[in-house]
């Protein structure tokens, strides 16, 4: 039997649905990144204030400030759609050994808030994932 008051099971990060350059700047670019989570719980909950820093091989690269409400389906593989302003003067030190591995380590980390009913609770953002860089 389920209640009200039943624990909140941790949101699972699936994968990196998507990731498109939007522009391409010397200086700063805009990525748009699609992020799969799953919910196991048995409800629907909603994510909100997601904040949170993005990496390349450990070199932080960008920052997102999220403020729309995104729904989420109970027991279902959800989407999250990520804006990130690229500080291109990091992506370029990490240059040379992206082209030369012909992929890069992904990583956002940070914070949104989870929930159902008025009642949000913060949530740690943490995902990693390896990502071939297919330039050409």
């Amino acid at each position: 039997m389920a209640s009200s008051c039943e624990k909140m099971k941790d949101l699972e990060f699936v994968r990196v649905a998507n990731m498109q350059m939007e522009e391409l700047g010397m200086s700063k670019s805009i990525v748009r990144l699609t992020l799969a989570y799953y919910n196991p719980n048995n409800y629907r909950l909603q994510l909100k204030d997601a904040n949170f820093d993005l990496f390349f091989d450990d070199t932080e690269v960008g920052h997102s400030i999220q403020d729309t409400i995104i729904n989420i389906p109970s027991k279902d593989t959800f989407y999250f759609p990520v804006k990130l302003e690229v500080n291109m003067a990091n992506v370029f030190k990490n240059a040379f050994s992206a082209f030369s591995n012909k992929e890069v380590t992904i990583k956002a980390t940070g914070k949104c808030k989870v929930g159902k009913g008025g009642v949000y609770l913060p949530f740690p953002i943490k995902c990693e994932t390896k990502q071939a860089l297919n330039f050409f």
